[in-house]
């Protein structure tokens, strides 16, 4: 009776193995890809916390329910010097990364062009962004770029409109009032902005910006109004004086493309396919993001808020006039340039004036849904 238990006992033990084989998780045997993802944005940022993990996030879930054989593990690098950024994706030090053409000037070119103040709608986030998704897509010229490197794209978005935000008792309310001031700039075409409007221009990224506000070196900066809160802005700036015609930063996000060609079909299909959804994505949350920050600044003690395209047009117009040679400097007799400046007007004209995308207002204070990009 001994003997027959322990005969029993070996069996059950052994079906119990198998079922336990079979029962493994399916993760056990995933093969980890391991990428790294860096960006200038501070993680408290909501660019950061919010839209690059909600990006992250869906790609990973997205290659567990869809694939058997695979799962993406991230390593996250936030306040890397944007200037760095580019050389990090493609040394390979980084796998993805999100910088602008603005943060290095003469790499892409082309893309300057939209960044001039000019006499553009510049509705919001939401249109600027899809304006420049959309332009890429449109003008060989401007994929060509990508060519003499070794980045892949992932896509574009924008900021929204631009503003001077300056600390106290340092407003501005009429042209002869940047004389004398200091306004960072953050990338060539804002240097010319402001310094056509009789400021002096300090290019440098965010980390200087905030060393010279602490210092009390400077006097403002031309930016979107997600930075007091995101960067920390709010210590210094009260003043908010609205210049959409001013100006425009573009973001994109690229991945090593020996990375990229490394990936197996089945995720690079995911990663293609969450991409081609992001760019409004990221500026529906860009524009929820500024109206965010611009409520921040409504709590701080000696806040102002000036448009002068309302309150003064003629002053306003004023600025406008000055500026209105920048873009014909740039384009100069280079029929590529003017082709690439023609078609931005054409398609923020279009995406700033047609439904659905004409009448989508932000949704703050409640987050836009990130989407899946799942067909």
């Amino acid at each position: 009776m001994k003997k027959i238990s322990l005969i029993a006992l070996a069996v059950v033990l052994c079906v119990s193995v198998v079922v336990l084989a079979w029962s493994a998780p399916a993760s056990a045997a995933r093969k980890k890809i391991s990428l790294d993802f860096a960006t200038f944005w501070p993680a408290v940022d909501f660019q950061a916390a919010v839209g690059h993990k909600n990006w992250m996030k869906t790609i990973s879930d997205r290659v567990m329910a869809e694939t058997k054989d695979y799962e993406i593990v991230w390593t996250e690098f936030y306040g890397v010097h944007p200037a760095k950024l580019l050389d990090g994706i493609e040394s390979g030090t980084y796998d993805v990364g999100t910088s602008g053409p603005g943060y290095s000037p003469g790499v892409f070119p082309l893309w300057a062009g939209p960044e001039y103040p000019g006499e553009a709608y510049r509705k919001n986030a939401y249109t600027m962004s899809l304006t420049i998704q959309a332009l890429h897509e449109k003008m060989p010229e401007l994929q060509k770029q990508f060519d003499r490197t070794k980045m892949k794209l992932m896509h574009f978005w924008s900021t929204g409109p631009g503003y001077f935000l300056m600390v106290p008792g340092k407003d501005i309310r009429k042209q002869d009032d940047f004389s004398g001031k200091t306004v960072r700039a953050a990338n060539p075409a804002s240097v010319a902005c402001i310094e056509t409007l009789g400021a002096k221009p300090l290019f440098a990224p965010m980390s200087v910006a905030l060393e010279r506000f602490e210092a009390k070196l400077i006097d403002g900066i031309l930016c979107p109004t997600d930075t007091p809160k995101g960067f920390g802005l709010g210590n210094y700036v009260r003043h908010v004086v609205s210049v959409p015609f001013s100006y425009h930063f573009v973001f994109f996000k690229v991945m090593n493309k020996g990375t990229y060609d490394e990936l197996p079909a089945e995720v690079k299909k995911i990663v293609d396919e969450v991409n081609a959804v992001y760019p409004a994505y990221y500026g529906q949350l860009r524009t929820w993001g500024e109206a965010d920050g611009l409520e921040y600044m409504k709590k701080l003690e000696g806040y102002s808020y000036y448009d002068p395209g309302k309150e003064n047009p003629a002053e306003y117009a004023k600025w406008v006039s000055a500026t209105d040679g920048l873009i014909k400097k740039w384009i100069g007799s280079d029929a590529t340039k003017k082709a690439v400046w023609e078609k931005y007007r054409e398609l923020d004209k279009y995406y700033s004036t047609t439904a659905p995308y004409s009448t989508w207002t932000h949704s703050w204070p409640t987050q836009p849904v990130p989407p899946t990009g799942k067909k």
